[in-house]
């Protein structure tokens, strides 16, 4: 027999370990039994998430302190400032880029997309989003790319839909902001 580790027992240990990536692309591969809160303790200023978890148009799912990690399963670890807003969108994906990078976004091939459409427990379509996007964005994609007319690349915005939502919540850069407001009359006594 050689010294070799079998691949079953690589496969055994990566199940039984746990796999956090951080906001600035370090990954750390925890093994034996963790909970939420310890990441939170060395980094009060963000919030722990499960990979597997976020879907547009819900909230963003923050882990609670005694919560377990799930062996086998992947975690980021994300500042709780780039999340102010409960609700997972188009433009607070855009949250994962920084401007202190020049980096381009990802190039991604045909088959691999950012969103995946599943059927949820009420039989209604939800927009998933990639954990291979986000790690993908995390690590490396520090820049939204966006066109000339301030929209969205089509890596963020990959079907009409999205870019639909997206252009409706951040608009041109070029458009200027003003309220709708009624005008408003005072009536003599």
């Amino acid at each position: 027999m050689g010294n070799a580790i079998s691949p079953c027992f690589q496969q055994n240990s990566m199940r039984s370990s746990v796999k956090v990536i951080f906001w600035g692309g370090e990954t750390k591969i925890l093994n034996g039994k963790h909970i939420a809160g310890e990441i939170m303790f060395d980094s009060p200023d963000k919030m722990v998430c499960h990979a597997d978890s976020f879907f547009i148009g819900h909230p963003i799912p923050a882990l609670a302190i005694n919560d377990d990690l799930m062996p086998g399963q992947t975690y980021f670890v994300l500042p709780i400032d780039r999340f102010a807003c409960n609700v997972l969108s188009a433009s607070s994906l855009a949250a994962f880029s920084s401007s202190s990078s020049s980096k381009p976004i990802i190039n991604f091939d045909s088959h691999c997309r950012p969103f995946e459409y599943i059927k949820g427990e009420n039989g209604r379509v939800l927009i998933k989003v990639v954990p291979e996007f986000i790690t993908r964005l995390i690590q490396r994609g520090k820049e939204v790319d966006h066109h000339e007319d301030g929209s969205a690349s089509p890596l963020l915005c990959s079907t009409p839909e999205l870019k639909k939502q997206y252009d409706l919540l951040v608009g041109s850069r070029d458009q200027v902001w003003s309220p709708k407001l009624e005008p408003i009359s005072e009536y003599k006594n």
